[in-house]
């Protein structure tokens, strides 16, 4: 298998949002991309977005991107991309939940879905942003003719919350940790501890560090939700997603939602390290887990595939 995969041509929907407009912003300041396409309904926010990203290019240097605003109706008939961003979500409420968001925002999935397959084509990726993406994404494979081994969800914020409890826990330098999250998005996740690197050696926690962690970083989304913010991560998202985006054309592994089978067959996308190979993002060996974090992972895929059934039931 080999690495071909460039995208030079992205297309986002839902661009008009904090978190489609944000990476917008961020494939606009970089130079690897030579257009980006903005679809959403409110068009006028789009204009007004392109008008301001288009001067920052200017600002900082890079105007090799060209920044396209298209009606959401004609985005069956654009020529396929190499990337399909979906980050169109209903808005978020104060006492919201992983689960609440599932049923309105696969409602929204499900109206864009012509849209996200047209754009696709035969070869393209499919990103999923919205939450919770992991779900969105094992349902969108359900949806759609789309090989699910083209899909993808965004879930680098796990490992950074991660990373941030342990630094906490240390006091130390997050910059100088190695900490990485698999699994489901959310309560499922399973950190990595056999993994652990400080300053690039084998970190050891005791069971109390590793308790206090642990409850810290699952705490984080209701320590947000109780902040009532309206709003979804607007500066980690937009960044850690160009990021993995990047990772993934410089053949780096990511932590991603990839689709596997467990067990017993049924299919899910499960964050794993994965890797483009062939025009298809695969997870790469599990040999940096332990047993029982494989085992852990394998219970998150069910729960993942579980999910994603009961969800498409609920909206048919």
């Amino acid at each position: 298998m080999t690495q071909t995969w460039s995208p030079r041509r992205v297309a986002i929907l839902g661009a008009s949002g904090l978190t489609g407009a944000g990476l917008a912003h961020q494939l606009s300041l970089a130079d690897e991309y030579d257009e980006i396409l903005l679809f959403d309904l409110k068009e006028n926010v789009l204009q007004a977005h392109a008008i301001d990203m288009r001067e920052a290019q200017i600002v900082a240097g890079r105007t090799r991107a060209r920044l396209t605003v298209l009606p959401l109706d004609e985005a069956v008939a654009q020529t396929p991309v190499d990337l399909v961003v979906f980050a169109a979500s209903l808005p978020e409420t104060p006492d919201g939940s992983r689960e609440a968001f599932l049923e309105g925002n696969l409602g929204v999935l499900r109206a864009v879905q012509p849209a996200i397959s047209a754009l696709a084509g035969e070869s393209g990726l499919v990103m999923i942003l919205t939450n919770p993406a992991d779900v969105l994404a094992t349902c969108l494979a359900h949806l759609s003719d789309i090989d699910p081994a083209r899909i993808f969800g965004y879930c680098l914020n796990d490992s950074i919350r991660f990373t941030a409890a342990i630094a906490r826990e240390l006091k130390v330098d997050p910059t100088r940790i190695d900490a990485l999250v698999v699994g489901e998005h959310g309560d499922g996740q399973v950190p990595v501890w056999s993994g652990l690197r400080l300053d690039s050696a084998p970190l050891e926690l005791t069971a109390d560090q590793r308790a206090r962690i642990d409850a810290d970083a699952r705490g984080w989304f209701r320590r947000w939700s109780d902040l009532r913010p309206g709003r979804s991560s607007g500066w980690t998202t937009p960044l850690g997603s160009a990021r993995t985006i990047a990772g993934l054309a410089a053949d780096e592994p990511m932590p991603v939602a990839v689709w596997r089978r467990d067990a017993e067959g049924n299919g899910s996308h499960t964050t794993l390290l994965a890797v483009v190979r062939d025009g298809a993002v695969v997870p790469t060996p599990l040999d940096y887990l332990d047993d029982a974090e494989r085992a852990a992972v394998d219970e998150a895929s069910a729960a993942l595939a579980d999910k994603a059934s009961r969800a498409g039931a609920l909206t048919h």
